[in-house]
């Protein structure tokens, strides 16, 4: 799809960055950051590219970098220091690079790609293998993504090639069914990036022998009563990037708590803002690791 195609609200903005829209909004007033298009109704509108720079302003904000000094950068400049913060994290992390694994799905050759990773995959399994090796290699390709080093075919092809080896290895994965398995329902709600790490929860949950509900597709939250009249369950994995913790928000989990009688709530990916007044059995987490360090303290 052509960028120009490509429209996006101020709340689309929110969603895939973690920042707020009337952040956004005084980022724009104050700094400059976005110059949008407006509709005839005065409604803002965003391209790609300006998709693109939100994303990495909020990548350096949220490594330190304040607001005002990354304003005096030009979007070159932003990209420029986007790298250098993640080569960075790369060389702080481990031996793994992923950069050198990426140029295998460049040219789009699937099968070179996968083959680059199976061997990481034999060594250490799917759950390793993915927290420190295939969700640092998305991180990659997302941010190169963002800085213009990749396409979105190229970052697109290489976060379905990875899907594709994570919907195997739940295929293939045995599991003992038990009485006292703990119930939960996953409901994704956003068509975002990180549609990867839900389909990984749904394999470590099961790993771990819950009884998971996964529908596979995008629902609204309403659809959570409607999931539980059909089969109870205890526990409600969200992905909340579609989230704003508005107080309207903040209210519908908390009831959702007290009318289904759920034990916990685990939003999956939060990158924004949470406000105040949520129940203590509203979790939530950030990345992969995070999330699975929070389902192995249930058991």
């Amino acid at each position: 799809m052509e960028e120009e195609f490509n429209v996006f609200s101020i709340k689309d903005l929110e969603n895939f960055s973690g920042i707020k829209a009337h952040t956004i909004r005084i980022w724009e007033k104050r700094y400059r950051i976005l110059v949008p298009e407006r509709t005839d109704s005065n409604i803002r509108t965003y391209n790609e590219s300006e998709l693109k720079k939100i994303l990495n302003v909020a990548y350096l904000n949220r490594n330190g970098i304040k607001i005002s000094k990354i304003a005096r950068l030009d979007e070159d400049s932003i990209a420029q220091k986007v790298m250098e913060v993640n080569s960075r994290k790369d060389e702080a992390g481990a031996e793994f690079q992923p950069g050198k694994i990426l140029m295998s799905a460049i040219r789009f050759n699937s099968d070179s790609f996968k083959e680059s990773l199976l061997p990481l995959i034999r060594e250490y399994g799917i759950e390793k293998a993915y927290l420190n090796y295939l969700f640092p290699l998305l991180e990659k390709s997302r941010i190169l993504w963002q800085t213009g080093s990749l396409s979105r075919a190229q970052e697109q092809f290489i976060r379905n090639c990875i899907r594709q080896i994570i919907i195997v290895e739940d295929n293939e994965l045995k599991v003992v069914a038990l009485k006292s398995m703990k119930s939960l329902a996953m409901i994704n709600t956003s068509g975002n990036l990180s549609d990867n790490n839900f389909l990984f929860y749904k394999y470590a949950l099961r790993k771990r022998n819950f009884d998971v509900i996964f529908t596979g597709g995008i629902l609204p939250s309403s659809e959570v009563f409607e999931i539980y009249k059909i089969k109870p369950f205890d526990y409600l994995i969200v992905n909340s990037n579609a989230f704003d913790f508005a107080s309207k928000k903040i209210g519908y989990f908390n009831n959702l708590i007290k009318s289904l009688r759920l034990k916990k709530i685990i939003f999956t990916d939060f990158i924004g803002e949470t406000g105040s007044s949520l129940s203590d059995k509203i979790v939530f987490t950030k990345d992969p690791p995070s999330f699975i360090r929070f389902i192995d303290s249930l058991n």
